[in-house]
């Protein structure tokens, strides 16, 4: 394997988004409306709400794309099943853990900071221990007139042919609309919810069909609509040594191939066109285009340090591979 290289460096990426979907990020129902999460800005000396995605949300979709590749290689590509032997361990690696007095993770921290450059990036709760996070996100916030200020210096660091003038973006209230009506299904009418259970007769006698009222609801959804632009910035809070660098770009690597943001992308939400440029360290990084070497350098390290130190990896997860049978 390549020496490792262990030079730190500063990250700073801007990102845009080009909605081609409706985008969703509710956090609340009200009737039978689920609202789109708003933040709060001052606009002309009053406060106003716009739509934003919560940074958070992208960084929990980050953090599952790097669980995922990290599963991928030490299941060598799927060809074996992982078995974990503490459940914990298997919500630090996909939601980040949970603080927790009683939770017996906190003696786990050191290996874990020691062999994942993922844990180290991303942070993680160990039991009432916390490992920070390298690596900061803003929210995802659309290009209108009351975010014009709060945007500038995000709009600055781009290109200025990548989207359009500020005098172009619409006003907020623009960038909500209600998508529906749309229908929750039926489970008493899901035959493969019931391969378990026998719903054709009750206690009484009478047929489950008989005593029961439709269980569909019709609701909307606000959204974001297609043709939305959305501004993003990634920094480092410490700097990254290249295996972190190289898991970053390995995790953006994937995201880039289907991009999405938001929830409900598996129905055709969310799905949006990338664009981002920045720093790391002094060296520019764009895309659409061919990563600097010291990049591709770093994802390159990563990917072989995952293979070579496979074995300590799974010792650290207390996991057991298990052939599968085809």
């Amino acid at each position: 394997m390549k020496q490792t290289n262990h030079t730190l460096v500063d990250v700073k990426l801007t990102f845009a988004y080009l909605a081609e979907q409706p985008i969703i990020h509710t956090e609340e129902t009200i009737g039978n409306i689920s609202k789109l999460k708003q933040m709060r800005v001052i606009y002309k000396g009053k406060p106003m709400s716009v739509p934003a995605l919560s940074g958070n949300s992208f960084r929990g979709q980050l953090r599952d794309i790097l669980a995922d590749a990290l599963c991928s290689r030490l299941s060598n590509q799927g060809k074996q099943l992982l078995k974990f032997n503490d459940n914990d361990i298997y919500t630090i690696l996909y939601s980040g853990g949970a603080l927790s007095d009683k939770s017996k993770a906190g003696n786990l921290i050191y290996d874990f900071a020691n062999h994942l450059p993922s844990m180290r990036l991303m942070g993680s709760a160990f039991g009432n221990v916390m490992l920070p996070s390298k690596l900061a996100m803003t929210h995802i916030v659309p290009c209108a007139e009351e975010t014009q200020e709060i945007m500038q210096g995000m709009y600055e660091s781009l290109d200025m042919s990548i989207i359009p003038p500020p005098n172009e973006w619409t006003n907020a209230r623009n960038l909500i609309f209600n998508d529906g009506p749309l229908t929750r299904k039926d489970d008493s009418k899901d035959l493969t919810r019931q391969r378990f259970v026998d719903l054709e007769s009750q206690t009484d006698g009478t047929s489950a069909t008989e005593n029961q009222d439709p269980q569909q609801m019709i609701y909307y959804v606000e959204c974001i609509p297609a043709g939305t632009w959305l501004l993003q910035q990634f920094y480092s809070k410490y700097p990254v040594d290249q295996l972190e660098l190289g898991c970053l770009f390995d995790g953006l690597s994937t995201f880039l191939q289907q991009p999405t943001i938001g929830g409900r992308s598996a129905a055709g939400y969310g799905q949006v066109r990338t664009q981002f440029q920045g720093l790391v360290g002094s060296e520019q990084v764009n895309y659409p285009g061919d990563f600097p070497e010291t990049v591709k350098d770093a994802v390159c390290a990563y990917q072989n340090y995952l293979t070579e130190k496979r074995d300590d990896i799974l010792k650290v997860l207390t996991v057991q591979t298990e052939e599968i049978n085809e």
